[in-house]
Formats: C-alpha cells, sequence, structure tokens
C-alpha cells in the first residue's frame, strides 16, 4: 500500500526549491526520506506480531524467518509517479519477500477481513511527518 502525503500551504517553498534547482531537488529528496521514516517508524510499530515467530523446518516454508515482518517494513527509493515525487512504505499487494503476509492484514482475503494497520499508521503519523518535513525545509532553505 502506497500511501500519499501531501504537504498544504508550501506553495512558496516550493517556489523556491525549483529557483534552486539540483540543490533544490537534494531538499526535497531529504525532507521526502525524513518524512517517510516517520510513517514507517509508525507502520512499524502498529504492525500485528506473533508471541513466538516461527522458524523454517528442514525442507519446508522456506519463507519462514523465525523474525518479525514488522521489523522490516521499508521505505522505497524516492520515485517520479505522475510528475510528483513519492516514497512508497509498507508492503504491497504484489509483495512475494518473506514478508508477505503481513498483506492478508492489510488487505485481507477470500476467508479473513482486512485489518488494516498502514492506513491507521499513516493517518497517525501525518501530523508529525509533515512536520518534520516543513521544519526540514525551512532549515534547509534559511527560512
Amino acid at each position: 500500500m502506497g500511501a500519499y502525503l501531501e504537504v498544504d500551504g508550501m506553495s512558496q517553498i516550493q517556489k523556491r526549491i525549483i529557483e534552486l534547482g539540483k540543490k533544490g531537488n537534494k531538499i526535497e529528496n531529504k525532507a521526502l526520506r525524513e518524512g517517510a521514516e516517520i510513517v514507517r517508524a509508525k507502520v512499524s510499530e502498529q504492525a500485528p506480531r506473533s508471541d513466538k515467530p516461527r522458524k523454517q523446518k528442514e525442507g519446508t516454508q522456506s519463507w519462514r524467518t523465525g523474525e518479525h515482518a514488522a521489523d522490516h517494513i521499508t521505505a522505497s527509493r524516492v520515485k517520479m509517479v505522475n510528475g510528483s515525487k513519492v516514497i512508497e512504505v509498507g508492503i504491497s499487494r504484489g509483495d512475494n519477500s518473506h514478508y508477505f503476509y503481513l498483506k492478508f492484514h492489510e488487505y485481507g482475503t477470500v476467508k479473513m477481513p482486512p485489518r488494516p494497520f498502514m492506513r491507521r499508521s499513516l493517518r497517525m503519523s501525518r501530523d508529525n511527518a509533515r512536520a518534520i518535513m516543513r521544519y526540514i525545509y525551512k532549515k534547509e532553505l534559511g527560512l
């Protein structure tokens, strides 16, 4: 699930970043990464955890690692999507990593209703992510 986070009231800052060119691009990427880290940490905190993660049995269940998937929530690199910079945080529907099973909690299955922890985490961390992004923009631009 990709999270979309828009920082409102930043038109003056965005205009200044465009004027700065390459340096502005670095500032924007830094702010996005810091904001995504706030969201990633909250998703990891809110992700379901078992009392005891299971280890792989010999010859079967190659996907079991003995670790919690919540400890492996990732944030992507900065990407351009439809003309906007984006960082994807969490597990996607198409995830085939060792921790693929978290997508079943988020999206549900035919037999299991969704229990969306990522959406809840985004709502909980949105204001903090915006605040840190705003702080980084102001600090780097000297405002």
